[in-house]
């Protein structure tokens, strides 16, 4: 087990001497995956009678790019030179735990509530009772990585989205402040 001043070494050490590229192989297991996952929804949603052009589709580029850099943040961990496939295949586990089942849940609510990746407002029931999670779980003064406290909501039922919206209202009311470029935050009332 590594001591913290340890550990804040290795991370700067990787951060600045290690900078891994997807290997040709990774980057073929990452675009055919992208692929089949933009099929399979498109395919479901043609099943559930939805225009194929209208369906809602939980893998932007943005999320493509996304998983290049976590697959890169795996790399970097171990000091590699190259993304290992293993590495996107964990990426994209944490994409599917992350996105694909909040989307999953998000079309099942009951009386057709838009899906996590719509841009449909959630109603305001929906936000006080995330807000109200988020309250429970953050006491005044904690400060707590922000990707953790989207994975407790999730994990509890709550949408994702719904949490990271009701986490950005809540700063614009300055309940909780952002740290370290956004990925802590803290409560302050």
């Amino acid at each position: 087990e590594l001591d913290v001043p340890t550990m804040k070494k290795y991370v700067q050490y990787c951060r600045t001497k290690c900078s891994p590229r997807l290997s040709e192989e990774s980057g073929d297991v990452l675009a055919s995956s992208y692929v089949r996952i933009r099929d399979e929804v498109r395919k479901r949603a043609l099943e559930n009678g939805d225009d194929g052009d209208q369906a809602v589709i939980p893998i932007t580029v943005r999320q493509l790019e996304a998983l290049v850099r976590i697959s890169e943040s795996l790399a970097k961990m171990r000091l590699e030179e190259e993304v290992q496939p293993e590495d996107v295949a964990e990426a994209l586990r944490l994409f599917k735990v992350a996105t694909m089942n909040a989307n999953a849940s998000g079309q099942n609510n009951a009386g057709g509530a838009p899906s996590v990746m719509s841009a449909a407002a959630p109603s305001r029931e929906e936000m006080l009772r995330t807000e109200s999670f988020l309250r429970s779980r953050l006491s005044v003064g904690a400060v707590v990585n922000r990707q953790r406290i989207l994975e407790e909501a999730a994990a509890q039922g709550y949408n994702s989205m719904v949490c990271a919206r009701a986490i950005s209202v809540m700063i614009s009311r300055n309940e909780i402040q952002e740290r370290n470029s956004g990925r802590l935050i803290k409560r302050v009332r």
